[in-house]
Formats: C-alpha cells, sequence, structure tokens
C-alpha cells in the first residue's frame, strides 16, 4: 500500500480534498484533464539534498573567493551559534509564510485562497492554495522562500565576510529543497497540451496539473 493510502487525513485535509474535488470536476468539465505530479515527503527530503548539495558548495566557495581572509568558523561565541538555530526555526514558519503571500498575491480570491497546516507525522509545516494558478505563478511562489531566506541572505555574507549569514543561508536553501523537487518535477514534465493550470494537492507534497 503507498504512503498516500496510509495515511489519515486530518479534518482539514478532508475538507481541502472535498474542495479539490470540486475544482477537478469543474476543470474536467471545461475539458481538462489531470496530471497528478506530487511526491512523497521521504522523496522530498532526499532530493533537496541532492539538489542542493550543489548549491551549498558553490556558496561557499563563492565566499571564499570574495573573502580570502573570512573565517567560517569563528563566529566568536556560542550564543552566535543558539542565535543562528533559533533564527532558524523562525524562519522555518516564515518560509511557508512566503509562500501564502507570494500565492495570495495573484490568487483571485487573495488570502481567502491559503491555508497553513502541519503533517504532524512528518513535522512538517506547509502552505497551499486551494485556487488554480498558471505555471509561473506558481513556480514563482514555490521557490520565493528560498530566494528571500536562502539566496539573499548567501549573497550578503559574500558582501560583509559573516561566516553566519553564509550558514543561514544556506540552511536555508536546504530547507527549500522539497520546494525545488517540485519546480524540478513540474519544470520536468512535457506534454504537446497548449493549457496548463497547477493546484497544489490539498495533503500531499507537491502539485497536479489540469491541461487540455
Amino acid at each position: 500500500m503507498s504512503e498516500k493510502k496510509e495515511r489519515e487525513l486530518t479534518e482539514a485535509e478532508l475538507r481541502r480534498k472535498a474542495e479539490f474535488e470540486e475544482v477537478k470536476q469543474k476543470l474536467e468539465r471545461e475539458g481538462y484533464r489531470e496530471k497528478d505530479l506530487t511526491i512523497s515527503v521521504v522523496r522530498a527530503n532526499a532530493m533537496a539534498m541532492v539538489l542542493c548539495l550543489p548549491l551549498v558548495v558553490a556558496a561557499v566557495a563563492v565566499f571564499f573567493l570574495c573573502n580570502s581572509s573570512g573565517e567560517l568558523w569563528n563566529w566568536g561565541s556560542v550564543s552566535d551559534l543558539l542565535l543562528l538555530l533559533a533564527v532558524f526555526l523562525l524562519l522555518i514558519v516564515a518560509h511557508e509564510g512566503i509562500h501564502g503571500i507570494t500565492w495570495a498575491v495573484f490568487a483571485p480570491n487573495h488570502w481567502k485562497s491559503i491555508e497553513f497546516g502541519l503533517m504532524v507525522k512528518y513535522l512538517t509545516p506547509y502552505c497551499c492554495c486551494k485556487e488554480p494558478m498558471k505555471k509561473g505563478t506558481y513556480i514563482l511562489g514555490a521557490l520565493m522562500p528560498t530566494i528571500v531566506l536562502g539566496v539573499i541572505p548567501i549573497i550578503i555574507s559574500w558582501c560583509s565576510g559573516s561566516g553566519w549569514w553564509l550558514y543561514l543561508g544556506c540552511l536555508m536553501v536546504v530547507g527549500g529543497g522539497g520546494d525545488m523537487e517540485i519546480v524540478r518535477q513540474l519544470l520536468s514534465y512535457r506534454s504537446d497540451k497548449q493549457e496548463k493550470i497547477c493546484l497544489d494537492h490539498p495533503y500531499e507534497c507537491g502539485v497536479v496539473v489540469f491541461e487540455r
């Protein structure tokens, strides 16, 4: 039995599932057909490491190219490490908030279309948009947290020579690895259909494409 069938859904997930089915039926009446591109949380986490390791290595290499005398390990005190961990935990929540803010800007019903939750089994927070989106909009919302919380701190570290900012940025890039895998799945999907719209799966990791 697959992971998707084994997991018991919460009341919120069951409600979103029913709403998803309504949207799906409406789209099918309009001539769209469904392509499920969801992945398991385990695969998302595994691919996060595969996709992010080269990015982290490149970020560290550029850090030392920009700061030949930079010290990656010397932050001055244990409090720097504790601060990094505390900020990282807060930014995990902010990560989902940025998903929501970005998608809400483009969704017809804005914040009414956005819902947050937690996959308790995996201790994984998530953000779900309940309305269909254009492919580009979906990708923008999927990658925006990694750009804001990962890429920008890394660039700050290059400019300032701060190992603290480098660590923070690299952690958040790895934290966005699952999103990168979802985007990779979406970009690698090919079909001859002219129209494609994306809809967040109501309780699994990833996106469902409707095309005609």
